[in-house]
C-alpha cells in the first residue's frame, strides 16, 4: 500500500510454519512461530502472544496491539478499520495523511498544504476544476489506495471542466510523486496534455481511467497524456481511451491522441500482464494511441519500452503507434471485453486514409465486424456535403473505397462512415 515505515509483527502457531516464507516476503508481515523467536523483540520486550498484531514506531517502541481475530478480513469495514488505523499510526509519526471530501476547500487547497512525502487520500465524489502538484513530491490517491473495493475507482472523478489540463505535474518531480485511483475527464487544452500534462518530471501515473479529455487548436499533442521535457515518469495500469487531438488548422499537426512523448522523454508504459495499460478510441493526425516524438534519421532508434498494454488489435492497426520503431510493444494484447461502466467498442473501424496528403484520389480503409450498412458521407471545412454514397451493403471484413477529388478545390475535408449505429470521422488534406 505504500505504508512501508509502520512495522506490523503478528504472532501465529507453529502449524504455520510452511506459511512462513510467503508472510515475511517484502518486510510486510514478519511473522514468528509459537516458540522461542530468536531475533524477534517483540516476542522477548511485549512479551506478545498468538493472534495480537503490533504496531512500532520508527524507533521500535510499541504504538499499539490488539487480538486480530476480532477482525474478518472479508469484511470491508473491518478491512477499512484496518487500513485507516494503520494510516493514523503513519501519520502521527512522520509524514501526513490529509483526507479531503468533497464539498470542502478541495484537492488543490490540500496540495497546497501538503509536504514532501504526504499522502492526499480523495474520498468519492466529483471534483472540479485544474490540479497542480506545485513543486511537492506527494501521493495523491483515491480510496483505491487503502481500500477493500476497487470499484470506488469509479466513484472519485476529476473533471477539468474543460480549463486546461485536469492534472499538471511540471516542478520537477520524481516517482515518489504518484497519482492514484481517478477518472480524469473533460479536460482541454489548446496545446498539450487535456487529462495530464508532464514536463520535466517523472511521477507515476497508476490505475486510473482517463478518458473524453481534448488537446489541440492550431495544432496540438497528447490528448490524454503529453510528456514533455526530460521526464521519465512510469505509466502503469490506466485505462485511456476516448481521447482526442484536434483542431481547425489546415495541417496535419494533431499528435498522440492517447498519449503524446517528448523527443527527450523516456517514460516506461506498461511493462508486466499488471501494469499493463488499455488504450482504444483515442484519436489524432498521427499515433492515435501513442505518439513519440522525432526528428532525423530514426533507424538506430532505441524505442520506449511498452510491454503487455492492450489495444484493440494486437499487434496495434496502423497509426495507432507511431512511429512504429519507436516503440517496443511486445506482448501486447488484444481488447476482447470492455467493462460495463466504459464505452463498448465500436462495430466497425475507420483506418486513416492514404495517401493522406493527397491528389486527387485517396483510399478510405475500414473493416467492419459484421455485415452492416454503410453510408460514406464527405464534408468539407464549413460542413457543406461533397460526395455521398447510401446504404452499401458491405460483408463482415476489410474494405476499401476510393475517393476522387478532382473536381474539388484543395483543403481540408472530413470523410464521416457510419455502420448501423455508430459512426467515425477521418481528416483528410487534399493538395492540388
Amino acid at each position: 500500500m505504500g505504508v512501508n515505515d509502520v512495522g506490523i509483527i503478528g504472532v501465529g502457531k507453529d502449524s504455520y510454519n510452511e506459511d512462513l516464507d510467503n508472510m515475511i516476503a517484502g518486510r510486510v508481515i514478519p511473522w514468528v512461530e509459537d516458540i522461542e523467536a530468536d531475533g524477534y523483540p517483540v516476542w522477548e520486550d511485549y512479551d506478545a502472544v498468538q493472534r495480537s498484531t503490533y504496531f512500532l514506531d520508527r524507533n521500535g517502541d510499541l504504538l499499539y496491539q490488539f487480538n486480530i481475530t476480532t477482525l474478518d478480513p472479508n469484511d470491508p469495514d473491518d478491512y477499512n478499520y484496518l487500513i485507516n488505523l494503520i494510516l493514523d499510526y503513519r501519520a502521527s509519526n512522520g509524514p501526513a495523511i490529509i483526507r479531503v471530501t468533497p464539498g470542502e476547500e478541495g484537492i488543490q487547497n490540500a496540495i497546497n498544504n501538503a509536504a514532501d512525502g504526504d499522502i492526499i487520500l480523495v474520498e468519492p465524489g466529483v471534483y472540479t476544476g485544474k490540479i497542480n502538484f506545485s513543486d511537492k513530491n506527494i501521493t495523491l490517491a483515491s480510496l483505491l489506495y487503502s481500500s477493500f473495493e476497487e470499484s470506488e475507482l469509479q466513484e472519485t472523478i476529476l473533471d477539468g471542466g474543460g480549463e486546461g489540463p485536469v492534472v499538471s505535474i511540471d516542478q520537477g518531480q520524481d516517482q515518489s510523486s504518484i497519482l492514484l485511483g481517478f477518472i480524469i475527464e473533460y479536460g482541454d487544452t489548446p496545446e498539450s496534455g487535456g487529462g495530464i500534462l508532464i514536463e520535466d518530471s517523472s511521477p507515476t501515473i497508476d490505475r486510473n481511467i482517463i478518458r473524453r479529455n481534448h488537446a489541440g487548436a492550431c495544432g496540438g499533442s497528447g490528448g490524454g497524456i503529453a510528456i514533455l521535457g526530460e521526464s521519465y515518469p512510469h505509466i502503469f495500469g490506466n485505462m485511456i481511451y476516448e481521447n482526442s487531438v484536434s483542431g481547425d488548422c489546415d495541417c496535419l499537426c494533431y499528435f498522440g491522441g492517447g498519449v503524446y512523448v517528448d523527443a527527450a522523454s523516456w517514460p516506461i508504459v506498461g511493462g508486466s500482464i499488471t501494469l499493463g495499460n488499455t488504450f482504444y478510441e483515442n484519436t489524432s493526425d498521427f499515433g492515435n494511441q501513442l505518439y513519440r516524438d522525432h526528428s532525423g534519421d530514426t533507424t538506430n532508434w532505441t524505442p520506449i519500452f511498452a510491454h503487455h498494454n492492450t489495444f484493440e488489435y494486437c499487434p496495434p492497426a496502423p497509426n495507432d503507434i507511431f512511429p512504429i520503431n519507436g516503440w517496443d510493444i511486445e506482448f501486447c494484447h488484444y481488447l476482447e471485453v470492455v467493462e460495463e461502466d466504459h464505452y463498448k467498442l465500436d462495430s466497425f473501424d475507420l483506418f486513416p486514409n492514404f495517401p493522406n496528403p493527397f491528389n486527387p484520389i485517396t483510399n478510405i480503409s475500414f473493416y467492419l465486424e459484421q455485415p452492416n450498412n454503410v453510408d460514406i458521407t464527405i464534408f468539407d471545412i464549413n460542413g457543406r456535403t461533397v460526395k455521398k454514397k447510401s446504404r452499401l451493403r458491405l460483408p463482415q471484413g476489410s474494405h476499401l473505397i476510393e475517393w476522387d477529388a478532382g473536381l474539388s478545390p484543395s483543403g481540408v475535408y472530413f470523410i464521416q462512415v457510419m455502420s448501423g449505429n455508430d459512426s467515425q470521422v477521418q481528416k483528410v488534406i487534399l493538395v492540388k
